[in-house]
C-alpha cells in the first residue's frame, strides 16, 4: 500500500482538478515530463509528491491563489512526515505500519474479531502470549517491539479527540485461555473498563448466535471524515487493503449483520462478567483441589 491518508487526499484532489479540466493523465504527464506510472502513483497517493512537482501540477490546473497553493504545499509536507511507528521500522512489516497509519488517522474504527480480542483492547500480557504463539509473522527477535508498538497504538483511544471504536468479538475469543486463566481474567476486566469509555462500544457475538456474517475472516474498517473508508483483512502472510465502493459496502453490510446478531452492549458487558466469574471460580476450584 505504502501511502498515507494525506497522500490519498492530495492525490484525489489533484485527480479531480485534472478531470474538471477534461485533461487526461497521459496529457498531463507528457506536458510535465512525468512518466505514466509516476502520474498514476501521485493521484493514487502511493508516493509523496515533491514541492516542485506539486506546484507544477497546480499551475497547470490553474490554481494560482497563494493561500490555496500554500495549503496544498503544507498538505504535501505533512504527508512526508514520519509517524511514531518509524521507530519500529526494522521490526514491523511495511503493511503493518500502513495499518497503524490508517488507524491513527481514522475518526471511526469498526472491528470484527472471531479468534482474539481486538488489538486496541488487548492487555500487555495478552499481547505477549498472542505474539509468542505466532512467531512466523515477525522477524526473529522482534517480539518486544511488536508488544510496545501495539501498546502505543492503543493510546489513540485516550487521545484528546479519540476515534469512535466499535468492536464485535465472538464469545469463543473471550473463553480461549490465552496465557491461562489469570491473564484472561485481567483481559476481561480490561474490556469492561474500556467499555465504560464514551468512544468505545463492544458487542459479544454469543455461541447461541450460530452461523454468522463473520465466519470467513476478521477485519477492520477505517472511516475518515473526507475520504473513502478502507477495509483491512490480515492473514498469516500479509494484509489486504480494500477501498473500492463495492468492497466497503460488502464489509459494512456484514458488520451491520454482525451487530444485529450480537448481544447489546449492556448484555455484552454482562456476558463478559459472567465469563470472568466462571474463570475466577475455576481458579478457586483448582487452588482448593488436592
Amino acid at each position: 500500500m505504502g501511502q498515507t491518508i494525506r497522500s490519498r487526499r492530495l492525490g484525489s484532489d489533484l485527480r479531480q482538478m485534472r478531470r474538471g479540466l477534461n485533461l487526461t493523465a497521459e496529457a498531463v504527464a507528457e506536458e510535465l515530463g512525468f512518466s505514466q506510472s509516476k502520474m498514476s502513483r501521485i493521484e493514487k497517493g502511493e508516493v509523496r509528491v515533491s514541492r516542485t512537482d506539486l506546484k507544477a501540477l497546480l499551475a497547470l490546473y490553474g490554481v494560482t491563489d497563494e493561500r490555496q497553493v500554500a495549503a496544498y504545499v503544507e498538505t504535501a509536507k505533512d504527508a512526508r512526515q514520519q509517524g511514531w511507528w518509524i521507530a519500529y521500522e526494522d521490526a514491523l512489516p511495511r503493511e503493518y505500519r500502513d495499518f497503524i497509519e490508517l488507524e491513527g488517522a481514522a475518526t471511526g474504527i469498526r472491528s470484527f474479531e472471531g479468534m482474539v480480542v481486538p488489538g486496541l483492547l488487548q492487555t500487555p500480557d495478552y499481547i505477549r502470549h498472542i505474539t509468542a504463539a505466532s512467531p512466523a509473522i515477525l522477524p526473529p527477535g522482534h517480539a518486544d517491539s511488536l508488544i510496545k508498538a501495539r501498546q502505543e497504538r492503543q493510546m489513540i483511544l485516550e487521545a484528546e479527540e479519540p476515534p469512535r471504536f466499535w468492536g464485535i468479538v465472538t464469545e469463543g475469543a473471550l473463553r480461549q485461555l490465552v496465557g491461562g486463566r489469570d491473564v484472561m481474567v485481567e483481559q476481561l476486566r480490561h474490556l469492561k473498563r474500556m467499555m465504560e469509555r464514551n468512544n468505545v462500544t463492544l458487542q459479544v457475538l454469543p455461541f447461541e448466535a450460530g452461523a454468522h456474517a463473520g465466519s470467513h475472516s476478521a477485519y477492520v474498517i477505517f472511516d475518515f471524515p473526507a475520504d473513502a473508508s478502507i477495509t483491512c483483512v490480515a492473514n498469516l502472510t500479509g494484509t489486504l487493503f480494500m477501498d473500492k465502493p463495492s468492497e466497503i459496502a460488502a464489509f459494512s453490510g456484514a458488520f451491520d449483520n454482525l451487530r444485529a446478531s450480537a448481544l447489546s452492549p449492556a448484555d455484552s458487558y454482562a456476558r463478559i462478567t459472567a465469563v470472568m466469574d466462571e474463570l475466577r471460580q475455576e481458579q478457586t476450584d483448582k487452588r482448593s483441589s488436592p
